[in-house]
């Protein structure tokens, strides 16, 4: 009789002690991959554990937090500077959420992700470069702005969406500062990314004629790069956009990013430049979806060279849910890199892969 009183009792001091919603969530996926010039294997990537919790505070408003954490990483001891690898804190009102951490910016969260579209991610998952190691036209991310689902320690604040439109805007300190480095705050005398940053995004979300879209817009504006040897560095300054539209089945996308000189020298004889798009379809029947989409981005680095540097892919994939949160998918991929010299013998690899997952 003592035993449970003592277990009742227990439960009773936790169950208070409990004051936020705790849930736990997860996803893991593998992938093979083979073809043309490239060695293929077994890999896999995005495989995480995630814990989210929520309470209400006394006034009414809803704080809460969330940390995601990529097993691939902590098993090699890897650096990972991107999402989902998250830890960040929030605040809700009725006039906006603030979020403090390691999160995403207000581009990342509001420009329609075409590059995510036809099964097995797209572009978007960069699974590719998990077997190809030729990209040549990219700054940071491939086929997508610089930065993007880039998790530094920032603040964003998200307004209330109004008839369809969502503005959000985030400051980061540092680009320097993210989840691969410590959390000392000392800036290095010298970094590979930009300094003080603002992105701001607004989208919308409508629908007309039976055709529902998406359509968003962001600016990404910062301080120059302070790396050896360069000097004069240009100060960051990008543009990109995205829209979607789905009429039943099927989906269409188009999204373009351009870096201006962001990368260059303002005494630069050549001047720098950086630019891409992408367009994908996506049909749905039941649990099979297929897909297809194109992918370019070219850049000179400037300076001396005036080199145009050119990656293209043209991608198909299908897609297959097995329900219970398990997914398959098959996509192939024709690559083409250029690094602007006719002189080089360019590696083109064509890939094959096939993944699968398990959402929990």
């Amino acid at each position: 009789m003592k035993k449970i009183i003592l277990i009742l009792i227990t439960i009773s001091l936790f169950t208070n002690l409990a004051k936020a919603d705790v849930k736990i969530s997860g996803f893991m996926q593998h992938i093979v991959g083979m073809g043309d010039d490239v060695d293929g294997g077994v890999t896999d990537k995005f495989t995480r554990f995630s814990m989210a919790a929520d309470t209400t505070l006394d006034n009414g408003w809803t704080a809460g937090g969330s940390f995601a954490l990529s097993v691939q990483p902590l098993l090699s001891a890897a650096a990972d500077a991107y999402l989902p690898t998250s830890n960040s804190f929030y605040i809700q009102t009725d006039s906006a959420t603030v979020t403090l951490g390691q999160t995403a910016d207000a581009v990342t969260n509001l420009i329609p992700r075409v590059s995510a579209m036809v099964p097995g991610d797209g572009t978007d998952g960069y699974y590719f470069a998990l077997f190809d190691s030729g990209t040549q036209a990219t700054s940071d991310t491939g086929f997508a702005e610089v930065y993007y689902a880039q998790n530094s320690s920032r603040i964003n604040v998200a307004f209330p969406i109004i008839n369809g439109f969502s503005v959000q805007a985030t400051y980061t300190p540092s680009l320097e500062f993210n989840s691969s480095t410590s959390n000392a705050r000392q800036s290095a005398t010298e970094s590979s990314n930009h300094g003080e940053a603002l992105h701001i995004a607004a989208s919308y979300e409508g629908e007309m004629e039976g055709v529902s879209y998406i359509v968003g817009i962001g600016s990404i504006t910062g301080n120059a790069k302070s790396t050896a040897g360069i000097y004069a560095a240009n100060d960051l300054s990008v543009f990109t956009g995205g829209i979607k539209a789905t009429m039943g089945n099927l989906t269409l996308g188009a999204h373009a990013y351009d870096h201006g000189e962001s990368f260059g020298r303002a005494n630069d004889a050549n001047k720098a430049s950086d630019a891409g798009y992408t367009v994908a379809a996506e049909y749905a029947m039941g649990n099979i979806t297929i897909g297809m989409g194109y992918a370019h981005q070219e850049k000179v680095d400037g300076g001396t060279s005036d080199l145009v540097k050119e990656d293209t892919i043209v991608y198909y994939g299908i897609g297959y849910n097995l329900g219970g949160g398990v997914n398959t998918w098959v996509q192939l991929d024709d690559i083409d890199h250029s690094d602007g010299d006719h002189a080089t013998t360019e590696v083109d690899p064509q890939i094959i892969m096939a993944g699968i997952s398990l959402g929990f």
